[in-house]
């Protein structure tokens, strides 16, 4: 969606929340909720330009009531102290002149958008980003805070599986997913949002991804497990038959079926910042939806001596069903950071778009439709909160 479009979208919801005198703590519709493109974007055309002075406290204060002008809340003459400040839209905001920013007394949450706002040395506001703290986490090169879980396959168990013949309760009542036929989800992005009736289940998944087994990944040089990653993830749309591949570059993998990929070359598997099974509220997919009511692909493959990756099972499971096949280990490896160093080219809307690792020389092998949908700085297929 080009950018005009997204601030347009943008402004209805803003128009929309201004209309209905809504305040920046009260819970709003999932149609008044802004998603995370459509956000940076409708911020960064309404508060580029715009002057922050003052003192570092007083900078802050009218920062987030110009966001919150902007969203449709009016001008809060003061904001309560609730974690996060726009507990409505789940989302914080920061003024960023320089590249550390600090969070204090509380921890990263991985769903909050964090929305950061770079004014240059008189001022003036030069760009926003949103940015989800699942990335924020990732921008932090100091090993100080590191916050991850890990699980293993439950022992004797072996082969393809599908954990959960039915999508939970919650994922059906939002989405009613049904059979699709061939070519029902060419029109779509894998990064766009999952859409009531568009969503197969979770059973006609795996049946499609079994044909991935017996099949090559192919070869990338050592160490480059995103690379194969993201490989996998096109090879996952294009047997669910999306039309195009994106890489989101955040959680869940494949946006439009609400699934998560993990390619095994090795037993241990990241799980990242939130375990499968978390019931924490993920309101960028839908009214009620959670994490333990995505589904999640675990990809077993072998590492070949061409370096291609020989894919011999899978097992697919709601968030909830996780844990039947899969036993968690090592608990939560925990420690306090204060501050994340931002990438230098915060301010360069390109570092924030789309965009995948996928060198040339791979993306030269892939098929014309999957390489076409390959992004690229510049590319136009969508600007996203990652770096």
């Amino acid at each position: 969606m080009s950018s005009d479009c997204l601030v347009e979208s943008a402004s209805k919801r803003a128009n929309s929340i201004r209309g209905r005198g809504i305040d920046i703590y009260t819970a709003v519709d999932p149609g008044l909720f802004f998603p995370d493109e459509e956000l940076e974007s409708y911020l960064d055309y309404a508060l580029r330009g715009r002057k922050l002075g003052g003192p570092i406290r007083t900078r802050s204060k009218l920062a987030k009531q110009m966001a919150a002008e902007a969203l449709g809340y009016g001008r809060p003459a003061s904001f309560k102290r609730t974690k996060p400040r726009f507990p409505s839209q789940d989302l914080d905001v920061y003024v960023q002149q320089d590249n550390n920013l600090q969070i204090w007394n509380e921890e990263l949450s991985p769903e909050r958008r964090y929305v950061l706002i770079r004014p240059g040395s008189d001022g003036i506001v030069r760009s926003v980003r949103v940015v989800r703290g699942q990335h924020l986490a990732q921008w932090d090169r100091t090993g100080v805070l590191i916050s991850k879980y890990q699980a293993n396959r439950c022992p004797g168990r072996s082969g393809s599986v599908l954990v959960s013949t039915n999508d939970t309760d919650i994922f059906t009542d939002v989405f009613q997913p049904m059979p699709l036929q061939s070519g029902a989800l060419w029109d779509f992005r894998s990064s766009d949002p999952p859409v009531p009736g568009a969503l197969m289940p979770i059973a006609q998944v795996f049946d499609r991804l079994l044909n991935l087994v017996d099949t090559r990944i192919q070869a990338t040089g050592p160490g480059q497990d995103r690379i194969r990653g993201e490989l996998l993830q096109q090879r996952v749309s294009d047997e669910l038959g999306i039309g195009e591949y994106a890489n989101y570059g955040q959680w869940p993998d494949i946006v439009n079926q609400v699934l998560e990929v993990k390619l095994q070359t090795s037993s241990t598997i990241d799980l990242g910042l939130v375990l499968p099974s978390d019931t924490t509220p993920v309101r960028s997919l839908g009214s009620g939806m959670r994490h333990c009511d995505a589904r999640y692909l675990v990809v077993y493959g072998e590492i070949l001596l061409s370096r291609e990756v020989e894919i011999h099972s899978l097992v697919l499971a709601t968030g909830t069903d996780f844990f039947k096949e899969f036993v968690q280990f090592g608990g939560l490896i925990k420690n306090k950071k204060r501050q994340i160093r931002l990438p230098s080219d915060l301010s360069n809307p390109t570092s924030f778009q789309i965009r995948s690792s996928i060198s040339s020389n791979f993306s030269a092998s892939l098929s014309p439709r999957i390489r076409s949908a390959m992004p690229t700085v510049g590319s136009g297929i969508g600007r996203r909160s990652i770096y």
